[in-house]
């Protein structure tokens, strides 16, 4: 049976890839800050507790990163950190230990301990510089974010404990995720929830930008390419599903669900306007899915993510 620790496992990709590592029999383990608030997140999403076990752990404490470790896992997963970058202009001590310090640390306590756990650091497609080309896993990094900033330290101080110190060490880079999971403050879960309150109330919702274009990620997906990366050699990957959308084409997509028209609903505030952003997020499919999987293609993204998440919502009076 293999051992796993999730690192910050209560969110969207911690619970998505525990529920696939529980298909594959692993013995899973995820840190967190209350373990009564995530047994009972567990418990609501009806996923066994004794399988999947929460234990506590502040990630800027080396000591107790060093007890843990001392389990000996097989595979690690570092998904802990504060995840808005808007937010992050806000709170950025928290942004830089949570995103980065953690990841240190626990880079650090492998390499004391001398463990050959593999260990895969969760980035993020906000490193990556502002252009409207492709991006591939060697596209030039210029975060605009502090988030993106500690993300893009994580990145590479991960890539160094691989390679001056041959830990097996990992980079994920995700670009924008979305599950029944996430929370309900980013833009697609607020696009979806603007539909159904409109629809249910006759409510208008206020936006920021929606000209941005993006690749919209389901969470699940994202996590089964996780899966395929377990047995490759240490590396860099991007995953992403090379599907590019822009705000308004989900917005529209969540309103047509109603069959109504987001312009009687919807105004953009400058207030919401985030401090600074990318307009475009687009992958080179092709180069980066090559090596993980070439044969792997995206079921789940656009209109379905729209249909998903509204169904989701409804049927469980989310509102």
């Amino acid at each position: 049976m293999m051992k796993c620790l999730i690192v910050g496992g209560s969110g969207q990709f911690g619970i998505c890839l525990s529920q696939i590592l529980l298909k594959k029999n692993y013995n899973i383990q995820i840190t967190t800050r209350s373990v009564s608030k995530t047994k009972k997140k567990l418990e609501d999403l009806k996923i066994n507790t004794n399988k999947v076990k929460a234990i506590y752990l502040n990630i800027l404490n080396k000591e107790q990163i060093l007890k843990i470790l001392k389990r000996k896992y097989d595979y690690i997963f570092y998904f802990a950190g504060q995840s808005s970058p808007s937010v992050s202009f806000k709170k950025k001590n928290q942004t830089f230990e949570s995103n980065y310090l953690g990841c240190k640390n626990f880079l650090e306590g492998l390499k004391k301990l001398n463990l050959k756990s593999k260990f895969f650091n969760a980035s993020s497609s906000e490193i990556f510089s502002d252009t409207k080309k492709r991006i591939t896993i060697n596209s030039k990094k210029k975060p605009i974010s502090p988030y993106g900033m500690a993300k893009l330290l994580s990145f590479n101080i991960t890539k160094k404990f691989r390679n001056i110190d041959n830990l097996n060490a990992y980079n994920f880079v995700f670009f924008n995720s979305e599950s029944f999971f996430r929370e309900k403050n980013y833009l697609i879960s607020k696009i979806c929830l603007a539909a159904i309150n409109a629809k249910n109330f006759d409510k208008k919702t206020d936006f920021g930008k929606l000209d941005i274009i993006r690749e919209w990620n389901w969470c699940k997906e994202q996590c089964y390419l996780i899966t395929k990366c377990l047995t490759k050699k240490p590396n860099d990957f991007i995953l992403s599903n090379g599907k590019e959308y822009s705000g308004y084409q989900m917005l529209n997509y969540a309103f047509k669900y109603f069959k109504l028209d987001f312009r009687n609903f919807v105004k953009i505030k400058e207030k919401y306007y985030r401090k600074k952003d990318f307009k475009f997020k687009k992958t080179n499919f092709k180069k980066n899915i090559k090596n993980i999987d070439p044969n792997w293609k995206p079921k789940i993204f656009g209109k379905k993510i729209i249909y998903k998440l509204i169904n989701y919502y409804v049927k469980n009076n989310i509102y």
